[in-house]
This record gives structure tokens, sequence and C-alpha cells, in this order.
């Protein structure tokens, strides 16, 4: 009889344990179910989460090589001005060099014509000169004229009166 109760007991319990191990079944598909269903939609939204971050991606290259075009232009830019800046200050320096060369020519000029303003100064004083020692022998010339008309005159005189 206590065998009996025994096999009862064990029966009741094997019953509750097939029971709970049917339930602890159920709740497990369940729990499965919800989380294939959980984790499918975590990946529908990790894959558009992907497919936008790959789209900001690709726009993310576009951009770069965009600005890796625009920079390369850039360069060009620069370079081409520095070229330009380079020839710019050659011509000046050039420029430069001419203008103290011409500077140099026109003081070269101006000394030169300083000298001979300063010769023709001289000259016109000595013209003057000669002008002014020519004119008072003209007059010694006249008045020697003069006077030798007055002696030849008197000498005629003198001379038809002997």
């Amino acid at each position: 009889h206590e065998e009996q109760e025994r096999i009862v007991k064990l029966d009741a319990i094997k019953k509750g344990l097939e029971i709970e191990c049917k339930n602890l079944t159920i709740r497990l598909e369940e729990v499965e179910a919800n989380a294939l269903i959980g984790g499918k939609r975590i990946i529908s939204k990790l894959e558009s989460r992907i497919r936008d971050i790959e789209l900001e991606l690709d726009e993310e290259k576009r951009r770069h090589a965009e600005s890796i075009k625009i920079l390369r232009k850039k360069e060009r830019q620069v370079k081409e001005i520095l070229i330009s800046a380079e020839e710019d200050h050659k011509n000046a320096t050039l420029l430069q060099e001419s203008c103290e060369k011409l500077n140099a020519k026109v003081n070269l000029y101006k000394r030169q014509f300083t000298e001979q303003e300063t010769l023709s100064g001289a000259n016109v004083n000595r013209v003057r000169r000669f002008q002014r020692e020519l004119e008072a022998a003209e007059e010694r010339a006249e008045a020697a004229e003069s006077n030798l008309s007055l002696i030849r005159a008197k000498h005629r005189s003198f001379v038809t009166a002997i």
C-alpha cells in the first residue's frame, strides 16, 4: 500500500512535471517566436540603418571626390598665380633696373647740360667781352682814322702852304 501511494505520488509528480515541462515548452516556443519576431524587427531596422549609412557613405564619397576635384583646381590656380607673381616680380625687377639706368642717364645728361650751360655762359661772356673790345677797337680805329684824316688834312694844307 505504501508502495502504491508512492507510485501514485510519483505519478502525480510525474504528471505535474510533464505539465510543467509542456508549459515550459509552450512558453519557450512563445519566447522563441517573440525573440524571432523581435530579432527580425531588429535585423530589419539594422539593415535599414545599414542602407541609410551606405547611402550617406556614397554621398560622402561623392562630396569627397568633388572636394578633391575642387582642391586640384584651386592648387592649379595657386600655381598659376605663383608663376604669374614670379613673372611680375621679375618684370618689376627688370623695370626697376631699367629705371635706375635711365635715371643714371638723365643725371649724366643733366650734368653734361650743366657743364655745357656753364661753357655756353663762359663763351657768351667771352663773346660779349670780345664785342666790347671790338667796339672799343672800332671806336679807337674811328678816332685814329679821324685823327689821321685831320693829320692828312693838316699835312696837305702844310704841303700846299710850302
